[in-house]
């Protein structure tokens, strides 16, 4: 299980939900509108980002020479986000969450979610 927490800078506006796993996390949080953007969608823009790839780029366009989104999404739609590029989407995502934290069961409680959490980019739990 993930347990996610953010709060705002002055500490009024605090929420806390649970996954299990990252892109549940993600999803959930797009949902509530809490790491959303309106001027694009954030995961496609990720996933551009990873393969240095733009919207203007011409594979992008139709033949107007304008973007055809059918094929940025077709693009996305072949690859995905791994689950530490999900943890670092959402942690880098701090409009309304500007403090956040994201834990894990331990034997001993709960411990903060780290680098040492995932391997080749997967979560190790």
């Amino acid at each position: 299980m993930i347990y996610w927490s953010g709060k705002s800078t002055d500490g009024i506006w605090k929420r806390s939900f649970e996954a299990d796993t990252f892109l549940e996390l993600f999803n959930l949080l797009m949902s509530k509108e809490i790491i959303n953007d309106y001027d694009y969608d954030v995961y496609d823009r990720a996933v551009l980002e990873k393969y240095g790839k733009t919207e203007d780029d011409e594979e992008f366009k139709d033949d107007d020479g304008e973007l055809d989104y059918s094929q940025v999404q077709a693009f996305v739609d072949k690859r995905q986000l791994t689950d530490e590029e999900l943890w670092l989407l959402i942690a880098s995502r701090n409009g309304k969450a500007y403090y956040q934290t994201f834990e894990r069961d331990t034997e001993d409680g709960r411990v903060e979610i780290g680098q040492n959490d995932f391997e080749n980019g997967h979560y190790k739990y």
